[in-house]
């Protein structure tokens, strides 16, 4: 498969500063980590803008990946939309071919290669992984598990007994119960 997220900007790269290239995109990203599961294909649109430096990359794109929620633990689709604005620097340049010297801080993910190939895939990664919540949620009301038989209280209640509250604890449990009140 030809990885749709790699550009050739030697044209580009001989261009006047704030040349622009535009393209659309649909990529599958099935394997650019092991950890993401998309349901769908990475798709967006791409700027490639001539910098005095090197090439901006700016970049609208969306997909829908599954992920666990954290409180039943079922399977859910979450849409995921994010942008990308990062600057890419070349190795080699354009008219000499001499290699560039290279910041020390300076990213391999931002990096044009010696073909003047830029490669987006690291960075969308990145700002894909980023665009996930810390703490996936089904829905917004999500009950969870119950604690001692692990039945999902979304699917109704079960057939526990609830233990007795410590009457010390019975305005903190009203206050809780409060609050779920206002976030329903």
């Amino acid at each position: 498969m030809v990885n749709k997220m790699r550009y050739n900007v030697s044209q580009l790269l001989k261009d006047h500063v704030g040349a622009t290239r535009h393209y659309q995109l649909q990529a599958d990203i099935s394997d650019l980590d092991p950890a993401l599961t998309p349901l769908t294909d990475l798709a967006g649109t791409v700027d490639l803008i001539r910098t005095n430096d090197g090439i901006l990359v700016r970049a609208d794109m969306h997909t829908s990946v599954e992920l666990n929620c954290s409180r039943c633990l079922t399977q859910f689709a979450l849409p995921v939309r994010f942008r990308i604005d990062e600057e890419f620097h070349p190795t080699i340049d354009i008219t000499t071919g001499a290699r560039l010297p290279q910041p020390d801080d300076a990213d391999a993910a931002t990096q044009i290669d010696i073909h003047h190939i830029l490669d987006l895939s690291e960075i969308v990664r990145q700002d894909l992984t980023l665009a996930l919540p810390l703490v996936p949620l089904c829905r917004t009301a999500c009950k969870g598990l119950c604690p001692d038989c692990g039945k999902n209280w979304n699917d109704g209640a079960c057939d526990c007994e609830q233990e007795e509250l410590d009457p010390r604890f019975a305005v903190l449990k009203q206050l809780l119960d409060d609050t779920n009140i206002q976030n329903n």
